[in-house]
């Protein structure tokens, strides 16, 4: 066989191998990210700091300390720190995936007052 032909053959054999999507069906979607972390249940045990910048000091249910400051995102990229204040942390969710509407809902975390 010429070298053509080797070629010819390679390159059907390789085309042959590519699927090609179907522009009648609708196109598979990728789906969004779940969030691995969720904030409902932390426990703010703490914020240190000036109101020009804050860090909150939460507990995990697995007992996990963790340093959260402003504009951070948590492990998993779907939780973000909004604001801290002097009693409370705001925590959005968002989002991560193109194809994703942004998510809705936020997590208020509170200090608990001593009696």
């Amino acid at each position: 066989m010429s070298k053509i032909c080797w070629l010819w053959l390679l390159l059907s054999t390789l085309l042959g191998a590519v699927q090609y999507r179907d522009p009648f069906q609708s196109a598979q979607v990728i789906p969004c990210k779940t969030p691995t972390v969720s904030p409902t249940d932390w426990l703010l045990k703490g914020i240190i700091g000036s109101p020009d910048f804050r860090q909150g000091w939460v507990v995990t249910p697995l007992g996990q300390w963790l340093r959260l400051l402003p504009q951070q995102w948590l492990p998993g990229e779907y939780w973000q720190v909004e604001s801290i204040h002097s009693d409370r942390i705001e925590l959005r969710a968002k989002g991560t995936n193109e194809g994703c509407l942004p998510q809705g809902g936020s997590v208020v975390l509170t200090l608990q007052k001593k009696p």
